[in-house]
């Protein structure tokens, strides 16, 4: 049995979003290691229930999350 750990970056995001995955997809392991700040800000707003899209949207600067 192993461990499944995933690193996560603003990039990995995009390239998930890129590849029509979700981001449940991608935050389903037993760990997450969040490369940068804007990550972590994702996985948070992730968290909070926002949609992907505006969470992409997000990414892209396009929209205020408060």
């Amino acid at each position: 049995m192993g461990f499944n750990k995933k690193f996560i970056s603003e990039e990995v995001i995009i390239k998930t979003f890129d590849r029509g995955e979700t981001l449940k997809s991608l935050f389903s392991a037993d760990s997450l290691l969040f490369m940068d700040n804007k990550a972590s800000e994702v996985y948070q707003l992730y968290q909070q229930g926002m949609s992907d899209t505006n969470i992409k949207l997000f990414i892209d600067g396009k929209k205020n999350t408060n």
